[in-house]
């Protein structure tokens, strides 16, 4: 898998592209989890280009918006793929993520247009 990280913006988005399988997990936690460790942080997680996602990156994903919410951060994700998006309906995720189609989308619903 590849992360990317903008920070150009007034709201971080982190760009995962390709797999995200079990030997991804603690790198990409590492560079994800200090983007919400502080209360009022904000962070979009563009999921457009992830064809795959398995049961440890699901829950690598779980843990870093937990830790978002713990530490009372917020992540939106953007545009799963389908079946990125197949996953989260199986999984009964996909009312527990907030998830919007675009990054203008979620950049309003954080509060920065």
């Amino acid at each position: 898998m590849n992360l990317t990280i903008d920070q150009s913006g007034s709201i971080p988005i982190a760009r995962l592209a390709g797999e995200w399988r079990a030997t991804d997990d603690q790198e990409y936690q590492d560079d994800l989890h200090p983007l919400v460790a502080q209360a009022g942080s904000k962070l979009i997680i563009d999921l457009s280009e992830l064809s795959m996602i398995d049961s440890s990156g699901l829950a690598a994903l779980i843990s870093v918006v937990t830790h978002a919410r713990l530490s009372g951060a917020r992540v939106v994700l953007v545009r799963p793929t389908p079946f990125v998006s197949g996953v989260f309906e199986t999984t009964n995720l996909d009312g527990w993520f907030e998830v919007c189609p675009d990054t203008k989308q979620a950049g309003e619903l954080l509060g920065s247009a």
